[in-house]
């Protein structure tokens, strides 16, 4: 789909005259996938890159119905030596309206290794001449055949040590200067983690826990960086630590392989063409360094007093270290698992302000109608102005003598930097957790200690021993991350005070591209708590909790945040990653694992494998990229065809599970596992349906159309009890499961399912006894069937069970989602106070509350409407939802403060090349629309029989659902619609 373009056969008039003016360049341009204003080496591994770039509304904010009409791109490859030729190629004017994933077209492909740049422009329906060019872009491809390229250099070894903890490796090597040096390339892959050195200097040093955790004997990544500017002429150094992470740590239930190990390969390239190369091999030499000891689950422990300043410097000489030469050590990779070295092909984890772009703007609130006093209730850290990135203490205190307990305010996923000033040798200790001990029940007073009991094996313990800098030192860990809020020191030599403490925030990079807010408090402190739940579990996979020892890549979790996660993030190539890792231990009769990476449990839970089909679904959903599709269509098939071969032997009614609709709010029960197992299967085979039938399998389409009816004919036949018209056990899990599957409660048995629902949650005083599955069915469900006001009750509950008593409850106020909805009352065995899994209502928050909706057929904005006797509940929203196109906005008021009674009052933001159509609900029963107005004029009037007044606008009446909508480009518009 070249663009959101809706086929109603209706027609939107473009305004105003052609005029003869120069529309500024395209902006935030892609290549494959990758946004290149944000890459500092951008890098890609495809031969035949896809473009994409928004179009600049020239700075004019009335402008509308701007559509692209053409674009050109060139691009070009840079000469590095006087051997390389000259690679032009311009795709000229192409009429075309397509602006994302615009493939590269010449007949060649691009040459693997090789260096280019390109630029763009286009021509828009409001100007005659084309746009000014984009600067020119520049890149470089990766080693396409990178495991073939890597294997095949003989005297290339893998190199460690069996002797010693060898976490410090270093290489001198001597750069003629016959002729200038135009590349140095590196490729690099230390497993668990490294830290990569060129002449004393950090190459990347925001970047941390490289490489990303794979299931390492099938795919162990390799990183490439651009080196150029680190070398001269001359003798020059690399040096590289290493620690044991995911590879070789104390992480439960996680293969240990053996001791780190570093495969590293630099090719220098001159001017006169001439090659270089500096490679892994036993000319290196190694040392324990001052890292003594390092695990992802119980710290690190660092001695200052083994630093070497000038380690990975030329001309380094140590006479206080035993540097040993480096062992030849077996690759990680598998030859009888057909393992491959694979360049690690998504953005890095990283600390600090480097971790978070922002493109959405909290701080402008020019086109919503929230104020202050809307947003000022929020707890926790802000993401606005980078304060997000890098975490202040708010508070610190002194429980008991020689220990600080420092209050981030927020619960967070990183470490602490400390400054400290102390006496050689003098060791301080640094613990982490998520919450205060609880007071004492025989006093009510509280201890001041933490509490890290939920942990479990996980320490969290971090330990370091000062070299007596008599002008302070700072310590930070180096590989390994903590979830917490609450920051112990134990023995620190000085007072500290919160100036003496700061802690980057830790995760894979990204984006933040979605922004929502409201006038409740309520909603805005869980979209809080997700957003910074959701950051928290995005570590080169994605996780369930960041804190205790686990930290695996559930599957279930990863299948319910999806949606909400990319609503929120910009997480293509994560994702698309994290596939790659669930195709690799896909086994060959399709089965695939509760866990990925290092997967177990085989055949998955169905609501925990369905995260294969989900995860592609909602990737094409949110980036509309068939592509996608295409790549995972087979894996996706293999594995509902094996769920389909157990099905085939039990039915629906036995149908496998393992873990059900997880933890649902004690003391309730959980419903019938088999119910909640088939619920999968069918949800499974209807997204396989709609893949087939957006890639054109029509055999396909036809085939698992059919089965799906058998399965939901036989759903409703073994699970609905007659005598009692409820399912199962009438619990709501089982009801909003069956409910929300399309065409498996008859007609004639839906209202009486759905008001047993209702029922239920009634005689609960509202409130769920749902678990994680049918929680993120359970809110897009009521309010797409007329239950819009109950909805938003749930969601604006603050007493057990609820979102909202996470943070009013008298015990402690959680910044991110809990693991159990009665998280202080549990004991410590399975207690995470930030886990993502229950975050999944945040997709709701912009589908539904925001009502916007992305397909491959258009935008369509329709937020769902309170009634008026229950708007005091939420009265005001903003929405911001940054596109492939543009920013998405979304506001409205119903406060009458703003606008007369029995209104609505919105102002929408369409990004242009796109075409919407905005949807208002009647906001009371039995209410019809009377007058419709944009920018104070009418243009549609029930007085006048339905007379659209403004040419410049297509409007449509349901007569049957009172809906009124309203066909729409790109631009800015403020809409006013009054009912009665």
């Amino acid at each position: 789909m070249s663009r959101l373009l809706f086929n109603f056969g209706l027609f939107v008039f473009i305004l105003g005259c052609v005029v003869h003016a120069q529309l500024p360049s395209p902006f935030d341009v892609r290549i494959d996938h990758y946004k290149t204003g944000a890459m500092h080496d951008l890098v890609i591994n495809t031969p035949r890159p896809r473009f994409s770039w928004k179009i600049s509304n020239n700075n004019e904010p009335s402008q509308r119905n701007t559509e692209q009409i053409a674009y050109q791109i060139q691009l070009e490859s840079i000469k590095v030596s006087v051997k390389d030729n000259l690679f032009q190629w311009d795709s000229e004017r192409i009429v075309s309206t397509q602006s994302i994933h615009v493939p590269y077209a010449d007949r060649s492909d691009l040459s693997a290794g090789a260096r280019y740049r390109f630029r763009l422009r286009i021509w828009t329906s409001v100007s005659n001449e084309s746009s000014e060019w984009t600067d020119w872009i520049y890149f470089r491809t990766a080693i396409f055949n990178l495991n073939e390229y890597l294997t095949e250099k003989a005297n290339l070894l893998w190199i460690g040590s069996t002797k010693i903890n060898m976490n410090e490796l270093r290489k001198e090597f001597l750069v003629p200067n016959t002729s200038p040096v135009r590349s140095a390339i590196v490729y690099i892959s230390g497993i668990g983690y490294y830290q990569f050195y060129i002449n004393g200097y950090n190459v990347d040093p925001s970047r941390k826990l490289d490489p990303g955790w794979t299931t390492f004997e099938i795919r162990t990544l390799v990183a490439t960086f651009d080196v150029t500017s680190n070398i001269s002429a001359g003798m020059n150094a690399v040096g590289v630590k290493l620690g044991n992470g995911w590879y070789s740590g104390e992480q439960l239930g996680i293969p240990t392989y053996g001791p780190p190990r570093l495969l590293f390969t630099l090719n220098i390239t001159f001017q006169n063409g001439e090659q270089m190369q500096v490679l892994s091999d036993q000319t290196w030499s190694g040392r324990q360094g001052s890292i003594l000891r390092d695990s992802v689950y119980n710290g690190e422990s660092y001695d200052a007093r083994n630093e070497r300043a000038d380690w990975a410097r030329p001309g380094f000489n140590d006479s206080l270290s035993a540097w040993i030469m480096a062992d030849s050590l077996p690759s990680p990779v598998s030859e009888a698992r057909n393992g491959q070295l694979i360049l690690q092909d998504m953005p890095p984890i990283r600390a600090g302000f480097d971790a978070l772009h922002i493109e959405t703007d909290m701080s402008n609130h020019e086109r919503d109608y929230l104020t202050s006093m809307n947003l000022k209730h929020t707890q926790g850290a802000s993401f606005r102005d980078g304060r997000g990135s890098v975490l202040k203490p708010i508070s610190v205190s002194q429980p008991t003598v020689g220990i600080h307990t420092f209050d981030l305010g927020q619960n967070m996923v990183g470490w602490c930097r400390v400054r400290l000033r102390g006496l050689r040798g003098v060791g301080v200790y640094f613990r982490h957790a998520e919450i205060l001990a609880q007071p004492l029940h025989s006093t009510g007073q509280s201890t001041g200690g933490i509490y890290t009991e939920n942990l479990r094996g996980a320490t969290q313990f971090d330990t370091y021993i000062l070299r007596g800098d008599p002008n302070g030192e700072i310590y930070e860990p180096t590989f390994t991350v903590h979830g917490f809020r609450y920051f112990q020191v134990s023995g620190a030599p000085n007072p500290l005070t919160v100036d003496d403490v700061e802690c980057p925030v830790v995760h894979s990079e990204t984006v933040l591209k979605g922004n929502f807010t409201s006038s409740s408090p309520i909603i805005n402190q869980i979209q809080h708590n997700i957003q910074w739940g959701q950051l928290g579990n995005i570590m080169s996979v994605p996780t369930d909790c960041p804190q205790r020892d686990e930290r695996r890549g559930w599957m279930g979790d990863a299948a319910l945040s999806v949606n909400e996660a990319l609503y929120n993030f910009d997480l293509i190539k994560f994702y698309l990653n994290f596939l790659n890792l669930i195709c690799d231990v896909q086994q060959s009769n399709g089965a695939i694992p509760d866990v990925v990476p290092n997967g177990g449990g085989y055949p998955a839970d169905p609501n925990w494998g369905t995260a294969l089909p989900t995860i592609t679904w909602q990737l094409y959903r949110h980036y509309n990229d068939s592509q996608i599709l295409s790549t995972y269509y087979d894996h996706v098939r293999a594995y509902v065809e094996n769920v389909r071969g157990g099905y085939n032997n039990t039915g629906l009614v036995n149908l496998a599970y393992q873990f059900g609709d997880w933890v649902p709010p004690p003391p309730q029960p959980m419903t019938n596992e088999h119910l909640i197992a088939s619920f999968a299967f069918l949800h499974d085979v209807s997204v396989l349906i709609n893949m087939s039938q957006v890639l054109g399998k029509t055999a396909d389409s036809q085939a698992y159309s059919a089965f799906y009816q058998q399965l939901a004919e036989e759903f409703h036949r073994v699970f609905f009890n007659t005598a009692a018209n409820y399912y199962a056990d009438g619990m709501q899990s089982a009801q909003v499961l069956a409910l929300a599957l399309p065409n498996v409660v008859p007609e004639n048995a839906r209202a009486t399912v759905f008001n047993h629902l209702l029922s239920d949650i009634s005689a609960k005083n509202n409130h769920v006894s749902t678990g994680i599955v049918s929680t993120a069915q359970l809110y897009p469900l009521l309010s797409d069937n007329g239950h819009h006001d109950l909805a938003v009750e749930l969601i604006s509950s603050t007493t057990y069970p609820s979102y909202g008593y996470m943070f009013t409850n008298p015990y402690e106020n959680a910044t991110t989602i809990w693991e159990l909805w009665d998280a202080p009352s549990e004991g410590p065995g399975m207690n995470s106070r930030n886990h993502i899994m229950y975050g999944s209502v945040g997709a709701w928050f912009y589908s539904h509350l925001a009502g916007i909706d992305l397909s491959s057929t258009g935008l369509t904005i329709r937020p769902r409407m309170v009634s008026e006797t229950k708007k005091h509940l939420l009265s005001k929203i903003n929405c911001q939802l940054s596109t492939l196109y543009g920013l998405v906005q979304v506001s409205y008021t119903r406060d009458e403060r703003d606008t007369v009674a029995n209104s609505i009052l919105m102002s929408v933001v369409v990004p242009p090349n796109t075409q919407a159509k905005v949807v208002f609900e009647p906001l009371f029963p039995g209410s019809r629309c009377i007058t419709l107005l944009e920018g104070n004029q009418i243009i549609w009037s029930l007085a006048n029989a339905g007379f659209t007044h403004a040419r410049n606008f297509a409007v449509e009446r349901d007569t049957r659902t009172d809906l009124m909508t309203v066909y729409i480009g790109s631009g800015q518009y403020e809409f006013q619609a009054v009912w009665q």
